[in-house]
């Protein structure tokens, strides 16, 4: 070890006594090596006899140098330090004779970005078992007050990452914990404290309120909410500043409409009526339908009607008209009499006469075409002059048409 610039020389060779100093006796030979002298310590001897005042013993010296020699290693081992580096996960530790921090990462050859942060810092002095953490830029999701965004940070937990972000915290509610780890694509939600208003059951009840969702400002205020019931905008959405949370409140029931089935008409010919008389054989009967609907209420009011299904509660009964076919005949008249003949509204083939008994069969006779019907005096009239029967309308029209109004005619019964 070169230490200074005389070499230490270990041989035993002996050499003439040339002179004291200080007690010590010692030989110097003039054995050149380059420019400087040789020494030969181990024929240092100690003379006590020769020794003078002021000078060091031969004892002393190799005390001196041991304690020296330690000095040495004690600095050297103090000078190098072991330091624990943490980078993207990785642990490595080495030990370096690196002052700071940040020469003992460029010794180790970790390259630090623009972006990265070092814990602690580059310029600190390092110590003896010193740990290293570089934090690398890394994304992570952040949801504050319902604001979903991606950020690229260095901080290693949720409170760290806040303060890099320069996110006010305090009073807010903050899930994970401010303690937590995050790690890339974690997502830190905040929820500051902000003022919302709160509308159910007809009632406005402004709030302030730092809860994560509109769900649990519910629960906090004891709104209980029924198993249909439904939060706008919605039980998941996050209070904001100015927001309005409305509660509206669902139900469902069920009704039954009854409504008409009509019944069908048949007409059936009878013989044993009148023609033009219609007798109702069987009285028809509305049958009767049931409808089911769902109906929804939102505040009282409906909402919508979904209609489930219906069924036949009562089967409609047909009505069954008989209509008359007989025609009655006057047999053997022997009475007649000739004048006009008008019509009105009756059923059958029946008519009106001033003098006639009642149930007379009378053949009239259109003295214009020559047709036929036989009537059945029931009524009286006509009471104007000149007209000598009064015609049903359906024995009428048997005659000529309605839209005629007064035929000619001849009576026998």
């Amino acid at each position: 070890m070169h230490r200074n610039a005389s070499t230490v020389h270990t041989s035993s060779v002996r050499v003439p006594r040339h002179r004291d100093l200080g007690g010590a006796a010692y030989r110097q030979t003039a054995v050149p090596l380059g420019n400087a002298p040789v020494i030969d310590l181990v024929s240092l001897q100690y003379d006590r006899s020769s020794t003078r005042s002021g000078t060091l013993p031969r004892g002393m010296v190799r005390v001196l140098l041991t304690f020296a020699l330690a000095a040495g290693c004690v600095w050297y081992f103090q000078a190098q330090k072991q330091v624990t580096v943490v980078d993207r996960g990785q642990v490595r530790g080495f030990k370096t004779f690196a002052p700071t921090v940040g020469s003992a990462l460029s010794r180790l050859g970790v390259v630090v970005g623009p972006r990265d942060r070092v814990i602690p810092g580059s310029a600190t002095r390092l110590v003896p078992n010193q740990r290293i953490e570089v934090l690398r830029p890394k994304k992570v999701v952040v949801v504050i007050n319902g604001e979903r965004r991606v950020e690229e940070v260095t901080g290693r937990t949720v409170d760290e990452i806040l303060k890099e972000l320069s996110v006010v915290s305090r009073g807010a509610l903050i899930a994970p914990s401010p303690s937590t780890r995050i790690g890339v694509n974690d997502e830190i939600v905040v929820a500051q404290s902000v003022k919302t208003t709160v509308v159910h059951d007809g009632h406005v009840r402004p709030v302030f309120t730092n809860v994560l969702t509109a769900g649990g400002l519910l629960r906090q205020l004891g709104v209980v909410l029924g198993p249909h019931d439904r939060v706008e905008p919605s039980i998941v959405a996050y209070p904001s500043e100015g927001s309005t949370i409305k509660v509206i409140r669902v139900s469902q029931a069920v009704e039954k409409l009854h409504s008409k089935i009509g019944f069908t008409t048949v007409t059936e010919k009878s013989d044993k009526l009148e023609l033009g008389v219609r007798k109702i054989k069987t009285k028809g009967v509305d049958g009767i339908k049931a409808s089911t609907y769902r109906i929804t209420y939102e505040d009282g009011k409906v909402r919508s009607r979904v209609f489930v299904g219906s069924e036949v509660v009562r089967q409609p009964v047909g009505e069954i008209t008989l209509v008359g076919t007989h025609r009655p005949t006057v047999k053997n008249p022997t009475r007649s009499q000739s004048g006009k003949a008008t019509w009105y509204t009756q059923p059958g083939l029946m008519a009106a006469h001033r003098t006639l008994p009642f149930g007379t069969l009378v053949r009239v006779t259109n003295l214009a075409n020559g047709r036929q019907v036989t009537v059945t005096i029931r009524d009286r009239g006509p009471f104007v002059e000149g007209r000598i029967i009064d015609l049903s309308d359906a024995a009428f029209t048997q005659l000529s048409p309605q839209s005629r109004g007064v035929l000619n005619v001849k009576i026998e019964w």
